[in-house]
């Protein structure tokens, strides 16, 4: 079984402008470091972080999912894999969270808090990186338990070769 790992953050409209380069480059370069790693990349399928990091794994031969909505074809062009439900209005935060091994955050809007939290709800190892918000977990929750697996990275390939190790652990054990 292969690797699933998801990527969560802003549509490019939530996105402040101070940050848009950034977050967008890191995103793809994040795409491009799954797709090297063979693994799977799972999205909610939409702009901004999302697309950006599709991007760098469709362009470097990765396998992308995106969780859309109910139509197909409403995914970005870099999606492999389109996963509709009826849900609609936050398909991600249960088909994509649920689905993946370990996810990178980037902090965000609504849905991305949204997402995080179905994510911790889960105990889903989280991978933050340092100068994204990094401690935004600990902002949003008050008690975390001492043995959550989150970890902070210095950059977009660290965030992978950990989320990669951390979920290549759960199908060791």
């Amino acid at each position: 079984m292969k690797i699933q790992i998801g990527v969560i953050g802003p549509e490019e409209k939530n996105i402040p402008d101070v940050l848009k380069n950034k977050f967008l480059n890191t995103a793809e370069e994040i795409g491009k470091i799954i797709a090297k790693n063979k693994v799977v990349l799972i999205t909610g399928g939409c702009s901004g972080v999302a697309e950006s990091c599709a991007k760098g794994a469709y362009k470097n031969g990765g396998i992308t999912v995106g969780t859309p909505g109910r139509k197909r074809g409403t995914s970005v062009p870099y999606t492999t894999v389109e996963i509709c439900t009826p849900i609609d209005v936050g398909d991600y935060i249960f088909a994509g969270i649920l689905s993946c091994d370990s996810i990178i955050v980037f902090p965000g809007d609504a849905g991305t808090l949204a997402e995080l939290a179905i994510a911790y709800r889960y105990k889903k190892p989280l991978i933050f990186i340092e100068g994204f918000d990094e401690n935004l977990l600990n902002k949003l929750f008050t008690s975390i338990p001492k043995d959550y697996p989150k970890f902070i990275t210095k950059d977009a390939e660290e965030a992978v070769k950990v989320a990669v190790k951390v979920a290549s652990k759960q199908f060791n054990n």
